[in-house]
């Protein structure tokens, strides 16, 4: 019975396309840049050539697919980047935040 859970658990692992959850190496850091925002979060961002990796102040790790220059998303969240600012949205909500 254990194998057979084992495997189930293997495949599931091995799943195709992208996903929001990754390992802890792909979350970790070194940043690139941190913001404060209007609503009292922080963010650590490490920008990658199609992505961007974000850890939020309470410890989530994202992972954001570039749509365009500037702009990371999923169906949940999004950074834009503006000049030495960013717009970060979540279910729709938007603040403003700055770097720090």
């Amino acid at each position: 019975m254990a194998a057979v859970v084992t495997s189930c658990l293997l495949l599931a692992a091995c799943g195709g396309g992208r996903s929001e959850t990754s390992s802890f190496a792909q979350l970790s850091g070194p940043w690139s840049a941190r913001f404060s925002c209007a609503d009292g979060s922080a963010l650590k961002v490490r920008y990658e050539p199609d992505h961007a990796v974000i850890r939020t102040g309470d410890g989530e790790g994202l992972i954001l697919p570039v749509v365009e220059p500037g702009r990371y998303e999923t169906n949940r969240n999004a950074l834009l980047l503006r000049g030495t600012g960013a717009a970060w949205m979540v279910a729709g909500r938007v603040t403003d935040c700055t770097a720090a």
